[in-house]
């Protein structure tokens, strides 16, 4: 009898101890969600607000855009928006800040939704029409970037 009484004594401490420890970790872990939404957002955040932003109408309209000139093919390259091959003649438009080409309507739409570059997540600056250098060689541009040019 006395070993039966030892044995439930031992499975109710037992009990008890586990119910403090849970009732610690849900109190422990509610305090450190309360610290964490007081805390400051994390710059990253911010960047990533803005970025949401897009390019307005008449930023778009700044930046270079050029027809396409290289014969479609091997080395013509592909819009990473739509996935498809720069034609002859195409409207096309490399990112000054970071020289990706893609087709104009592509990343048009893509950039009244956010200012970075589809590909590389650069952040899109906008310089006056005058400013823009390489506009001439934007569609050798363009193929070197997917690789495609002739050395």
């Amino acid at each position: 009898m006395a070993g039966t009484l030892l044995s439930v004594i031992v499975l109710v401490a037992g009990v008890v101890v586990m119910l403090v420890l849970h009732i610690l970790v849900v109190v422990w872990a509610l305090r450190r969600g309360l610290a964490l939404r007081r805390a400051p957002p994390p710059r990253d955040e911010e960047r990533a607000s803005k970025a949401a932003e897009g390019l307005s109408a008449e930023e778009l309209g700044e930046l270079p855009c050029h027809e396409h000139e290289r014969k479609a093919g091997a080395g013509a390259g592909d819009c990473a928006v739509c996935l498809e091959a720069f034609q002859v003649g195409d409207r096309c438009r490399v990112l000054p800040s970071c020289e990706h080409g893609f087709h104009a309507q592509c990343v048009d739409s893509w950039l009244r939704k956010s200012r970075v570059c589809p590909i590389c997540r650069a952040e899109v600056v906008v310089v006056g029409r005058g400013k823009v250098a390489g506009e001439v060689a934007a569609s050798v541009v363009v193929a070197e970037r997917q690789g495609g040019a002739d050395r």
